[in-house]
């Protein structure tokens, strides 16, 4: 099992560890990306959860962080946002400075509007380990 990834979790498929050129693409794509996701994605990629509550959660790696935001645009919408993942369907998961402060968010593809933005939780250590905000999609 990987590290950050709790109990609550079933992890359904991971791709390989990212590459140092994919983590530097990244970081060069996206000033600021934390640490705790360049940690997680030196372990797997394209991980796919399903939490016990039943709430399906995909988390990318660095090339689809980058993919991602340049197709739906995300950045343009939310400038600070750092988009990680989604939830299979119509929502992405992004880092932000939000109503909040700055932890992880979700916001439909349709409504990429910071003011709309729903927070999760402070990190996305508490998100994995802990489940914390995993009900709020």
């Amino acid at each position: 099992m990987l590290r950050m990834i709790g109990s609550s979790y079933n992890i359904l498929s991971n791709g390989p560890p990212a590459t140092a050129d994919e983590i530097d693409a990244l970081i060069t794509h996206f000033r600021g990306v934390p640490q705790e996701y360049l940690d997680l994605v030196t372990e797997a990629t394209e991980l796919e959860l399903q939490h016990n509550c039943g709430q399906y959660v995909r988390i990318w790696g660095p090339v689809g962080c980058i993919e991602m935001n340049e197709g739906y645009g995300i950045r343009r919408r939310i400038p600070d946002a750092i988009p990680i993942g989604d939830d299979g369907g119509s929502h992405v998961v992004f880092y932000s400075n939000g109503n909040n402060g700055i932890g992880l968010y979700h916001a439909g593809y349709g409504n990429l509007d910071q003011d709309d933005a729903v927070w999760i939780a402070a990190t996305l250590d508490e998100f994995l380990t802990l489940g914390t905000g995993i009900k709020s999609f």
